[in-house]
């Protein structure tokens, strides 16, 4: 805009010198209202985030071991983009974090989430270049791991009722087994009460084994006390 408004002035020499008593104020308004879109761009840029080294280091080992080409974008935006490289560095190490947590809980899990990871990703990344070329061949493959995703959201479905089905029959068993082992199970309750019951009995009538040296005294003269 500043490169065309120059070429207008020069081209018109009338237009540079016009001596319009009211352009002294309409310059002013033009600088004022070029300092209030500056500061209302200042205003909307996004706020720099603040990732640690390690959170760096661990978003980008794991990006390049499970989607090299979103570890090359990363790259990228960390000389282009520091805000979206930052934000990036986030969501990728907030991934690992889970997934890692997913692992000690629950290992056999890892993988299926681990694959759901790698698809989203991959889609999310296809889908940007898509948007920009509109190329045939990357519709066809976004398509297809669409798909894909699909079918992995179905196996951890199968997974998941397997694992509710394997603990209903636990239940079902213990269910079962409390029912046919209710009176044996109700005599060693009962067995075990009074024990403890016994036993708390017989500790509060236990004498005290602590006995004062006045009581010990008195005692000895009174067996040694001769008979009337």
């Amino acid at each position: 805009m500043v490169g065309v408004v120059c070429l207008v002035s020069c081209a018109n020499p009338a237009m540079a010198s016009n001596s319009d008593p009211d352009q002294g104020e309409d310059r002013v308004s033009d600088k004022q209202r070029s300092e209030q879109r500056l500061d209302a761009r200042k205003a909307q840029r996004p706020t720099l985030l603040k990732v640690t080294a390690d959170q760096q280091t661990t978003a980008l080992e794991f990006a390049k071991e499970h989607h090299p080409e979103l570890a090359a974008l990363l790259d990228r935006l960390q000389k282009n983009s520091p805000t979206q490289f930052a934000r990036g560095i986030r969501e990728v190490h907030l991934a690992a974090q889970r997934l890692e947590r997913i692992g000690q809980r629950q290992p056999a899990r890892r993988e299926a989430e681990l694959k759901k990871w790698k698809l989203d990703s991959e889609i999310r990344l296809l889908t940007a270049k898509w948007v920009m070329s509109q190329d045939p061949e990357l519709k066809q493959k976004i398509q297809q791991l669409l798909r894909e995703r699909y079918e992995a959201r179905i196996d951890r479905l199968k997974a998941e009722r397997n694992r509710v089905a394997e603990r209903l029959q636990q239940l079902d068993q213990q269910i079962g087994m409390s029912t046919e082992e209710m009176e044996a199970d109700l005599a060693a309750d009962w067995e075990r009460l009074t024990r403890q019951a016994a036993a708390a009995a017989k500790d509060r009538k236990r004498p005290a084994k602590n006995v004062s040296p006045n009581n010990k005294n008195q005692k000895s003269k009174t067996e040694k006390r001769p008979k009337a």
